[in-house]
């Protein structure tokens, strides 16, 4: 359930009047976006990791950044340059594949065409600076090298790997690195001062037990029902946003007069919007903490997760309580604001094993389990949401724990917890089992 973003192409003419009369104000409202401190830069922002006798450094200037930099707003032709610096202490040579940090990362010379559009400069004087200033992509033994990788642009978060390949090994790090300018809507989440460190700490077999009796669903403002909590992870901040953020789940966009702008012009245009704003909705008594979400073609599909912390800890990790659904279509809401809401696919497990496949190939998962507590609905007896869109479900919460060391799929442990019944009969085939009577 999503009551903010509005869609494309196929809406009705009542829907199509409802926004007219939106896109007057919109049209004349001030942009919200954030200003980057003058005492802040994008080395202050900077994130390093090291090993192997190898260290790495990777930021994400600032749109003005960028301009001082280059000369040019390259946001404004979909460009952003990631600035990394590498120190090689090893005694072998090694390759930076670029490859690694976009996989469609841009040349110079495809920059200095795009940068050309922005200035007065043709493409061929322009050239010679973006090739100067890219990273040099042989690092010998004892060097240290910086420059940049021009990527795709990303707003709010960028999830950055970098690949090192020499002496027949590969050396991969990972970061997650903050991008200035977005308002999201988990800017006034204090995670340091949540009180997690007086959280209960629970073992497994207790966290499981504790999953189970959750209530059902989230609830909305006014304390009807939402949609179905089937989702838990457990990791650390960063490591959660990084899983989501690697497999190209976007932060979310605070409701202001820019992030509805955007809403307008991607209604308008029939595209999408990366960045939409979601509605919110309740649990533990607060709105969501932290919301991602995976745009599809327009602006009216997408899947959304919601996340909350919970009061409860596993062994001191923090544990997220949360829900996915995918956005199939948009409707009229009924309310003034928001004029319109999502509607949800009613088989909201299709959307859970979505996210659980994104989760797996993150290699961020060590151990994943389902817990009952949603409670079973089936397709010819549905339960609805606070605006009435159906849904079935298998009523199992799916529970994935994180792990920052890199983690295959052939190394995940699958737990030895609920299953549904058509599975029951494979049970000795699909567990692993602890020697721990309680695991």
């Amino acid at each position: 359930m999503d009551g903010t973003a509005v869609g494309g192409g196929r809406l009705k003419i009542s829907m199509l009047l409802c926004l007219a009369l939106l896109a007057a104000l919109l049209l004349t409202a001030c942009a919200g976006a954030r200003p980057v401190d003058g005492d802040d830069s994008y080395l202050d922002r900077a994130v390093s990791r090291a090993g192997n006798s190898i260290a790495v450094t990777a930021s994400v200037p600032a749109p003005q950044e960028v301009e001082a930099v280059f000369g040019a707003r390259l946001d404004r032709v979909g460009i952003q340059p990631v600035w990394l610096k590498v120190r090689n202490l090893s005694p072998f040579t090694y390759l930076l594949f670029l490859r690694s940090i976009d996989p469609d990362y841009f040349s110079p010379y495809e920059v200095a065409r795009r940068a050309a559009e922005l200035s007065p400069q043709s493409t061929a004087a322009l050239y010679p600076r973006f090739r100067d200033l890219e990273i040099q992509r042989y690092i010998t033994p004892g060097a240290e090298v910086e420059g940049y990788v021009y990527s795709h642009a990303d707003e709010g978060l960028k999830a950055i790997t970098v690949d090192l390949v020499g002496n027949r090994q590969l050396r991969s790090f990972s970061m997650l690195v903050e991008v200035p300018g977005l308002v999201t809507d988990y800017d006034d989440f204090d995670f340091e001062n949540s009180g997690r460190a007086y959280f209960p700490a629970l073992e497994e077999h207790e966290l499981r037990a504790w999953l189970a009796k959750l209530p059902c669903c989230t609830r909305t403002a006014e304390d009807v029902l939402g949609d179905p909590l089937n989702l838990v992870v457990v990791g650390a901040i960063d490591d959660v946003r990084a899983a989501l953020v690697s497999q190209h789940w976007d932060v979310t966009e605070e409701v202001t007069d820019a992030s509805l702008q955007r809403v307008f012009s991607a209604f308008l245009f029939g595209s999408r919007y990366r960045y939409a704003p979601i509605s919110k909705l309740y649990l533990f008594g607060r709105e969501q903490d932290m919301t991602f979400q995976k745009a599809r073609a327009v602006i009216d599909e997408r899947n959304h997760v919601r996340l909350w912390l919970a009061p409860v800890t596993h062994r001191g990790t923090p544990v997220w309580v949360g829900h996915i659904s995918r956005d199939a279509g948009i409707k009229l809401s009924g309310r003034f604001w928001p004029p319109t809401t999502h509607v949800i696919d009613p088989a909201v497990d299709e959307a859970r094993f979505f996210i659980e496949q994104d989760l797996l190939y993150s290699q961020r998962v060590a151990k994943i389990g389902l817990v009952e507590g949603v409670g079973a609905a089936p397709a010819e007896a549905p339960r609805f949401n606070a605006e009435d869109d159906p849904y079935f479900t298998d009523g199992f919460r799916a529970v994935f724990f994180l792990d920052r060391k890199p983690r295959s799929i052939e190394e995940l442990k699958v737990l030895d917890w609920a299953l549904p019944d058509a599975l029951e009969p494979f049970r000795g085939n699909i567990f692993d089992y602890y020697d721990d009577p309680h695991g």
